[in-house]
C-alpha cells in the first residue's frame, strides 16, 4: 500500500513538473511558430509608379525591410503598384481615407493641399536630386510644413531629379517652345509652360507614351529615370537638358494604423527619415543617369543650350516665383521667407544662382 502511495506521488509530481514546464515553454513555441507571425501586423501600401521604377524595386523596399528588422518581424508591409487601386491623382485621397495604411505621391497631384512643398516644385536650377533633397531636408528641419501633412504621418520624401524636355521636335532655343504643346507634371510646370509661351497639358506620367505617339502633345517635362521607367525614350526624338524644376515624392502613413505600431515601429519611423530622403534622392540619380543611357541608346539626340540660352529661360520664368510667393503671402503663410532660405541652402549646397529671388 505505502509503495502503491509512493508511487502515486511520484506521478503527481512528474505531472506537475510537466505541466511547469509546458506553460513555461509554450509561449516561447508560440511567438516562434509560423501562426504567431501571422498575426504580425500587416501594413497595406500603395505607388502609384510602375513595378520596374526605383520607386518600387528599391526606395519602398528600402523602408519596408528597416520597418520589419526594426520591430524583430512585428510589422510587415506589402506595397502596390501602377495604379492597382485607382488613378494616380487619387492616391492621397486613398491614404487619408484608410483604404491603404502608407503609400507614396506626387504633391503635384493634389495642388493646394501641400502648398509649401510646393515651392520645391518650381523652375529651380540645380545639379541632382541629391542636392535639391538635402535643402528639402534643411527646410523641412524649420518646420515650415508640420501643418500641411497634419492629416497624415509624414515618412520622408525627396527629389527626383532635374526635368528635362523630351521632345519630338528639335527645339534650339527657349524661343522655339512657343505653340509647343508640353505635358505638365505639376501645377507648377503649367506655369512655367506658359511662361515660356508654350501650351500646357496636364495629364499623368502613365499617359506620355501613347499622347506622343499621337502627337497630342509635343513633348514632356521628365527626369531621365522616366525615359526607361515610362518608356519615352522609345518615342522621343530629342532631349534639351533644361535640368530646371522637379517634383517631389512623398512617402506618409494614416494616422490611425500609425498610432496602433509597437513603439520600436514608431521609433524607426521618427528617426529615419532623413535617411530614407537621402536614399531616395541618390537612387534617382543613379537612375536618371541610367535613363540616360536607355536614351541615348534608342537614340535619343541630347541637346544642350549655350548658358546664355538657358539664363534667357531663367529670366522668362522669374515670374512664376513671384505669383507663387504672392499666392502663399495672400494665404497668410512665409512664401518669401521660406523662398529665400530655400535659396540660401542651395547656394550653401553649391549651387550658384539657382533662380532669381523675387523682390
Amino acid at each position: 500500500m505505502t509503495r502503491k502511495l509512493c508511487q502515486g506521488k511520484m506521478m503527481v509530481t512528474m505531472v506537475v513538473v510537466f505541466l511547469v514546464l509546458f506553460i513555461g515553454v509554450m509561449p516561447w513555441c508560440i511567438i516562434n511558430t509560423p501562426a504567431f507571425a501571422a498575426s504580425a501586423v500587416i501594413l497595406q501600401g500603395e505607388s502609384w509608379t510602375p513595378p520596374m521604377t526605383p520607386v518600387v524595386r528599391l526606395i519602398g523596399p528600402e523602408f519596408m525591410k528597416g520597418l520589419e528588422q526594426a520591430t524583430g518581424g512585428m510589422v510587415k508591409t506589402t506595397l502596390l503598384s501602377g495604379g492597382a487601386l485607382g488613378p494616380a491623382p487619387e492616391l492621397y485621397t486613398r491614404l487619408v481615407q484608410g483604404i491603404i495604411d502608407w503609400g507614396q505621391f506626387n504633391i503635384g497631384y493634389t495642388p493646394g493641399v501641400f502648398p509649401l512643398t510646393e515651392m520645391f516644385e518650381l523652375p529651380i536650377r540645380y545639379p541632382s536630386a541629391e542636392i535639391l533633397t538635402k535643402a528639402i531636408i534643411e527646410i523641412h528641419k524649420k518646420g515650415y510644413r508640420d501643418k500641411e501633412y497634419g492629416d497624415v504621418k509624414f515618412i520622408f520624401d525627396y527629389s527626383i531629379g532635374p526635368y528635362q524636355l523630351w521632345s519630338n521636335v528639335k527645339i534650339t532655343s527657349v524661343e522655339g517652345l512657343a505653340g509647343k504643346k508640353l505635358r505638365c507634371p505639376a501645377p507648377a510646370y503649367v506655369e512655367v509652360t506658359k511662361a515660356v509661351g508654350g501650351v500646357p497639358v496636364s495629364m499623368p506620367a502613365g499617359e506620355i507614351f501613347t499622347s506622343m505617339q499621337k502627337g497630342i502633345i509635343d513633348g514632356t517635362w521628365a527626369c531621365g529615370d522616366m525615359a526607361a521607367a515610362f518608356k519615352i525614350g522609345e518615342i522621343a526624338k530629342y532631349v534639351i537638358m533644361t535640368n530646371i524644376g522637379t517634383t517631389t515624392q512623398t512617402w506618409a502613413m494614416n494616422k490611425t494604423p500609425f498610432k496602433a505600431l509597437p513603439e520600436a515601429a514608431k521609433k524607426y519611423i521618427e528617426e529615419n527619415w532623413e535617411k530614407l530622403s537621402l536614399f531616395g534622392g541618390r537612387t534617382f540619380d543613379e537612375y536618371n543617369e541610367k535613363g540616360f543611357a536607355f536614351a541615348r541608346k534608342n537614340k535619343v539626340e541630347t541637346i544642350e543650350w549655350s548658358v546664355a540660352e538657358l539664363k534667357k529661360m531663367d529670366r522668362m520664368t522669374a515670374p512664376v516665383f513671384s505669383a507663387w510667393v504672392a499666392k502663399l503671402e495672400a494665404k497668410g503663410l512665409p512664401g518669401k521667407k521660406a523662398l529665400s532660405e530655400l535659396h540660401q541652402a542651395l547656394e550653401k549646397l553649391g549651387v550658384k544662382e539657382p533662380f532669381v529671388l523675387p523682390r
